[in-house]
């Protein structure tokens, strides 16, 4: 297994690119939700966490190879939750974002394959991330592939590409000393496109310093195919999310990508009348995962947006089952199933 440095160079020379969410997928993986501290003190909220992961991991499962990272002593818990299609591995984690703690798998159109790591820091330190710091190496090294260090921090729910040169992402979480201090967005922009071998950074400007993640871009524009975005947000919202989703749909309004081609936007909007009375909750359907013949996505209680939901996702994806998920626990702590989920391609 080998290690390198990313530079402005490296993606050229090596040709190595990120292929597309819809592109086959070799194996899915997931980081299990280890550590209870993180959620509060009640056992019975962090279990019920932890039995909404390994529903996601099950249903996946069902389509595609499945990995779950868990330490050995929580390996029996995992593998009765997840259910015996899921394979577990022995790598300890500190908590379930696999999108973000993970690497982004890479490969070439000769079919080398590498996987890049951003140097994962908790989202500029907000959280614990001593384990998660390591995994996208130790991946690497069970994969016996190539381990490739970014030269800038971030994460990979920041980042949306089209797998044909296209890359758009918010500055908020980039431009951002949390994480990148002291550099321009033009100098993150050179390594972004070095480390992903895209051609094209479309910047949107995204909320900083309200949750989390700084505002990524995965929790409301996604690419469904080259020219195809789906964006999704409360109607009418004058809250700075709302005026930051507003701005960046102007922006992708007048854009193109890559190729040259105009971007289609079609919106879904958030769910209103939800079950969870959570004050965290994220009631977005952007955040939905594209598997082997699935989409996944959730369904919050509120039965008019999502069949709406469901029903648009559908007509995008005609070539794939639509599975409507229960995953209430997942979303009231601030993401969604493409948050705890890491595409390998094939």
């Amino acid at each position: 297994m080998e290690e390198q440095s990313l530079n402005s160079s490296a993606s050229t020379t090596n040709g190595l690119f990120a292929p597309a969410e819809e592109a086959a997928h070799a194996r899915t993986w997931m980081c299990w939700a280890s550590t209870q501290e993180i959620y509060g003190p009640s056992t019975s909220y962090f279990e019920s966490v932890q039995e909404t992961l390994g529903r996601i991991a099950a249903a996946i499962a069902e389509h595609e190879p499945v990995t779950m990272l868990a330490a050995a002593t929580d390996h029996e818990l995992v593998q009765r939750l997840c259910g015996p299609k899921v394979d577990v591995l022995d790598i300890a984690t500190d908590d379930m974002w696999a999108r973000d703690s993970g690497p982004v798998f890479l490969k070439s159109e000769d079919d080398q394959h590498a996987l890049l790591d951003f140097n994962f820091n908790g989202w500029g330190d907000k959280e614990r991330h001593a384990n998660d710091n390591l995994v996208a190496i130790a991946i690497a090294k069970a994969l016996e592939r190539p381990h490739i260090r970014a030269s800038i921090v971030g994460e990979g729910g920041g980042v949306e590409f089209d797998g044909e040169g296209t890359l758009i992402l918010t500055d908020s979480c980039w431009v951002n000393d949390n994480r990148n201090p002291g550099m321009s967005k033009a100098e993150i922009e050179m390594d972004l496109k070095a480390a992903l071998g895209v051609e094209k950074v479309i910047w949107v400007p995204g909320v900083r310093d309200r949750e989390i993640t700084d505002g990524h871009i995965d929790g409301s524009i996604r690419i469904v195919r080259p020219g195809l975005l789906v964006t999704g947000g409360f109607s009418n919202d004058t809250t700075e999310w709302g005026l930051a989703l507003a701005e960046s749909r102007a922006i992708l309004a007048k854009e193109t990508d890559a190729k040259g081609r105009p971007f289609t936007m079609v919106d879904i909007p958030s769910a209103i009348d939800v079950r969870s009375t959570h004050h965290d909750f994220f009631t977005g359907y952007a955040n939905y995962y594209v598997g082997n013949g699935a989409v996944y996505t959730p369904q919050f209680g509120d039965s008019s947006a999502d069949t709406h939901a469901a029903e648009t996702l559908g007509r995008m994806y005609p070539d794939r089952q639509i599975v409507v998920l229960d995953v209430d626990r997942i979303y009231e702590n601030g993401g969604g199933i493409h948050c705890v989920t890491q595409q390998e391609p094939l």
